[in-house]
């Protein structure tokens, strides 16, 4: 995977010394010229190692120290398995609760302070770490926007979102973790110039998710003030794991760790079992979104986190502008493991039947099937092999995010009508930027982690030389997010106003649907994919009644 690791600290000057909660420390001037300079501080311990009895326990705060502090790499990436695709990565740790804080040298036009844009990454809730977002990048197209950059590492997989049904261990430990970096964010961050009364939380794939669970917790909601799901949220089918006990006995016994035993002893032994043997790898080919939409681990009802039907902890949270989107062909991804070109027709027929299924729809399931495929392509007509391709592709993008991200809009408006929501579908892509996979690939667009990718100014799937346009992409994108960040509107105030041909306006009740199309002339649409999320959203809602807790 390609990614921005750490430059060497030989290359950069000093950074100004912080005097943290915890102690001193003292980063790096990743900008050391010019009048935005801007220095970096990675790999600040948020609380305690994760390690020993304090595997499957609450995140702890970490000792304190009294001499100056280096953070001048990335931390340890959390327990994960590397596949092929990952070529020479950073290496992994059970010690891994980080953080990064890039942040301005230059004084903030306001006695607050600089906005603060806290990054989670995504993964699959198993894998990642914030070392592919880069470093200098995000000092460069985001931080001279004036804004503080804040980004997170936390526990993955079985090793964060472990469960033994029972009280013995907390559930969704990484959710914690999480809300643990925030509040250090909020004692600390005002000692780098950030504002601690304007964090935004901005999250992509399952960091989407994250922050959209972070957002309607009664645990965290009151911590931040704005959120960017991007590329995921908690309305997707896959937030929420469905079989967590199941799975993570089932890696249990795959390690040689037999449950027939009391839950606390079940931990101990746990305990004892080498961190690496918890480590997952992210296989989207592995995935059935359609039909059993159920990742190797992840967030669950709990007693604590998320302790209510999502739609009625929606209704008791804080009301916070959203940005909320994800890319033109989402299901791209997922198309480079077979397609059956053969026989077109029957192969969307039989991928809108696992979306809308006989089994939620038993008198109506071939009608609706029928008015969700007119929304798609003409059935009854010719096409080129790529147009059935698109339309395939489509429709395991509708099951992976389409749906979710319009569900999402909907759910967030109706139980909070006066919310600012701002709807994005990324529609820019570079078709160099898909390296070896290019050849997997039906066809080249804009797909899952393309809108991360220029956000934080560095191509996060393969390595690949930004072009001219690219970098006019880049800046287009960083402006409309760093002025969400700043004033919960994208649109911007004075000289942050973002130069489009007509303002981004929200989605409405009235009309969920309006989005921007962002490319290199972003434009405004009032139809989100001829209405067919909306649509089977909608269907979906009403044939799904809410968790009974």
């Amino acid at each position: 995977m390609g990614g921005t690791i750490s430059k060497s600290s030989q290359h950069y000057p000093d950074s100004r010394q912080v005097v943290t909660s915890y102690g001193p420390i003292e980063g790096r001037r990743l900008i050391h010229e010019g009048d935005k300079q801007v220095d970096a501080f990675q790999g600040i311990p948020y609380a305690a190692p994760p390690i020993g009895k304090l595997r499957f326990a609450m995140p702890q705060p970490h000792e304190k120290w009294t001499e100056v502090r280096e953070t001048k790499a990335f931390g340890d990436r959390g327990i994960q398995k590397d596949n092929i695709f990952h070529g020479k990565m950073a290496p992994q740790s059970e010690d891994n609760l980080t953080l990064n804080v890039f942040t301005p040298v230059w004084t903030p036009k306001n006695s607050t302070g600089f906005p603060v844009l806290f990054y989670i990454h995504g993964g699959g809730f198993i894998s990642d770490s914030a070392h592919k977002y880069g470093d200098l990048s995000i000092c460069q197209h985001l931080v001279t926007k004036d804004v503080v950059v804040v980004t997170i590492q936390y526990r993955l997989g079985y090793l964060g979102f472990w469960t033994t049904g029972d009280s013995s261990i907390p559930d969704n430990l990484a959710l914690h973790d999480m809300t643990f970096a925030l509040k250090w964010v909020k004692e600390n961050i005002g000692l780098f110039n950030g504002d601690p009364n304007n964090i935004t939380l901005m999250g992509q794939s399952a960091g989407g998710a994250s922050v959209d669970f972070l957002s309607i917790s009664p645990v965290s909601r009151d911590l931040f003030h704005k959120v960017i799901p991007m590329g995921g949220n908690a309305s997707c089918s896959w937030a929420i794991h469905p079989r967590p006990l199941n799975s993570c006995r089932k890696r249990s016994h795959e390690i040689g760790v037999l449950d027939e035993m009391n839950t606390l002893d079940w931990v101990e032994k746990l305990r004892e079992v080498p961190a690496e043997k918890f480590g997952s790898t992210l296989d989207m080919g592995a995935v059935d979104l359609q039909t059993d939409p159920e990742l190797v681990i992840g967030p669950k009802y709990d007693n604590l986190f998320i302790p209510k039907p999502i739609m009625e902890l929606r209704k008791e949270s804080p009301v916070k502008p959203r940005l909320v989107g994800c890319a033109r062909s989402e299901g791209l991804v997922m198309c480079m493991f077979g397609l059956n070109t053969k026989h077109p027709l029957h192969g969307i027929q039989q991928d809108v039947s696992a979306i809308l299924s006989e089994k939620l729809f038993p008198l109506k399931a071939r009608e609706y099937q029928e008015q969700a495929l007119e929304k798609l392509i003409d059935t009854g007509s010719d096409h080129s092999k790529e147009e059935w391709q698109r339309a395939m592709c489509e429709l395991r993008g509708d099951s992976f995010l389409n749906i979710g991200v319009q569900q999402n809009v909907v759910d967030v408006l109706e139980t909070q009508p006066q919310t600012p929501v701002y709807l994005y579908s990324f529609d820019y892509y570079n078709p160099k930027a898909y390296g070896i996979m290019r050849w997997k690939l039906p066809f080249k667009d804009a797909t899952h982690c393309t809108d991360i990718s220029y956000v934080v100014g560095n191509h996060i799937v393969m390595s690949l030389d930004f072009n001219e346009d690219d970098y006019k992409m880049i800046e287009i994108t960083t402006r409309l997010w760093t002025n969400f960040a700043k004033y919960g509107d994208p649109n911007g105030e004075g000289e942050d106003i973002a130069q489009l041909e007509q303002k981004w306006e929200r989605a409405t009740v009235e009309n969920p649907q309006t989005h921007l199309s962002i490319s290199l002339q972003p434009k405004l649409q009032q139809v989100y994919k001829n209405g067919r999320p909306l649509f089977m959203a909608q269907l979906l809602k009403e044939a799904r009644p809410p968790p009974n807790l």
